[in-house]
């Protein structure tokens, strides 16, 4: 009963059920079709990707990355079908949240004179084939003074650094 593929099959299967013990089938409907019985199950995910959906007595393999459905309608309208939606509403995934349109045929627009008869021309100059530079303009002030010296954190003479000190350590 609970691998039943159709509502008939799952309704007269639980017919039977009711004949013997009414009980029971009562325990079954107030538990939940949905988490037992394979033609309610809407969505179960195989991969975090992959998923499976139950509409109509069928099975559809919805697959989010790629954009398709074992339905063909994801693939050739290249909008979401019902199936690839149940799957992105019970995600909660918000990238189809607003309507999408459908365009008609590119020979059925209706373009304004304007923007059909304006020519778009390339850029006027390229930017040249160069490397860009590895080193920062660096300001006045900077060329002026020129480089900093770096002391010693131990004894605060230059030349040297902490590790390599060999000076006795400065008096605070």
């Amino acid at each position: 009963m609970a691998k039943a593929y159709t509502q008939e099959e799952f309704d007269d299967l639980m017919g039977k059920v009711a004949k013997v013990d009414f009980q029971v089938a009562e325990y079954l409907e107030l538990a939940g079709r949905e988490k037992w019985v394979r033609v309610y199950a809407t969505v179960e995910p195989s991969t975090e990707y992959l998923y499976t959906v139950h509409a109509a007595g069928r099975c559809f393999i919805v697959n989010l990355d790629n954009k398709t459905c074992s339905c063909q309608m994801f693939q050739i309208d290249e909008i979401p079908c019902p199936h690839a939606l149940t799957v992105i509403k019970k995600k909660n995934l918000a990238t189809y949240d607003v309507a999408v349109d459908p365009l008609p045929d590119e020979r059925e627009w209706k373009v304004p004179t304007y923007i059909s008869e304006d020519t778009v021309l390339p850029p006027r100059y390229k930017r040249p084939p160069v490397r860009p530079k590895k080193k920062r303009d660096k300001p006045l002030v900077e060329l002026l003074l020129g480089k900093k010296r770096h002391a010693c954190s131990t004894c605060g003479w230059t030349g040297h650094n902490r590790r390599s000190c060999s000076n006795a350590p400065r008096r605070k």
